[in-house]
């Protein structure tokens, strides 16, 4: 029996929760996103034979972005697994908002960290006078920082470089590899592996696969192996997590298939199997 440990999906409560983003008209703009606005729960995570759920990371969804800690009681009453929590947090708020949110955040006691999606904000953010305090704040707390941006873009992965580096005792975990793939055009996956490069000199820090039908609802299995591959390259095989991204994962293929498939594709590639999907996670997100 292979044991998984996903450290990072979303469930929804469409009843309680907000789900901005969920919603026709606002972004992402995806087609099929549609296909997401329902609830989502403990009881879909099915897998296949010879493959159990030990556990899992939820990480913030849009539930209720200015009172996070709701997600979070939510998610714990309705886990039945070991479950791990990722609240949502502004950087940009002053060091007062931020340590209030900390606070109530941390009395929940499947937290072990926080996520503001860098992405389109990633420059106001970066020159917000209040983001350096507050991820003083974070590495004080003892919380971890989930990263999340295009590594392809080399002038903000050297602005990333230069805020984490004065944290140096701050988890971060970089999400969705960078949002790059093996499948990438040549020039773009030349940055998008330069990025990575960079980053990996920071010791703090590390990266979860995932997030493949984001770049490409069609992808293939050689996609993922070989950019599992390439980051195990480049961070090692201690630093490095597989995940789902559900229910995104279900807008390419169903979260059994997927995970059958990742398998596979690591006993292909020779890759340390239960590390990838199991024991860096639960070592990282402390099960």
């Amino acid at each position: 029996m292979i044991r998984i440990t996903d450290p990072h999906l979303h469930l929804f409560n469409l009843v309680a929760g907000e789900y901005g983003w969920l919603q026709p008209n606002s972004a992402p703009y995806w087609p099929d996103k549609s296909k997401l606005l329902r609830n989502f729960g403990e009881s879909d995570l099915l897998l296949s034979d010879g493959l159990s759920l030990s556990g899992y990371t939820h990480i913030e969804a849009g539930f209720n972005n200015s009172k996070s800690w709701l997600e979070v009681d939510w998610i714990e009453s309705q886990a039945t697994l070991p479950t791990k929590t990722v609240g949502c947090v502004d950087l940009c708020v002053s060091p007062d908002q931020f340590n209030q949110q900390l606070s109530e955040l941390s009395k929940r006691t499947s937290l072990v960290g926080v996520r503001h999606i860098f992405d389109d904000q990633i420059d106001t953010i970066l020159s917000n006078p209040n983001t350096q305090p507050n991820l003083r704040s974070l590495e004080q707390a003892d919380l971890m920082f989930e990263l999340q941006f295009d590594v392809a873009h080399v002038d903000h992965v050297e602005q990333v470089l230069n805020l984490f580096k004065q944290f140096p005792t701050l988890a971060v975990v970089l999400n969705h590899q960078g949002f790059g793939s093996s499948a990438l055009p040549d020039a773009e996956r030349e940055h998008w592996l330069a990025g990575l490069e960079r980053l990996s000199g920071l010791a703090n820090l590390k990266v979860k696969c995932s997030g493949f039908e984001m770049l490409d609802r069609s992808f293939s299995a050689s996609t993922v192996k070989q950019t599992v591959e390439l980051v195990v390259s480049i961070f090692g095989e201690s630093r490095v997590m597989v995940a789902s991204n559900f229910p995104l994962i279900s807008l390419s293929m169903s979260y059994s298939d997927y995970w059958s498939m990742v398998v596979r594709m690591l006993q292909e590639a020779s890759l340390p199997i239960e590390k990838l999907v199991d024991l860096n996670a639960r070592e990282t997100y402390r099960f």
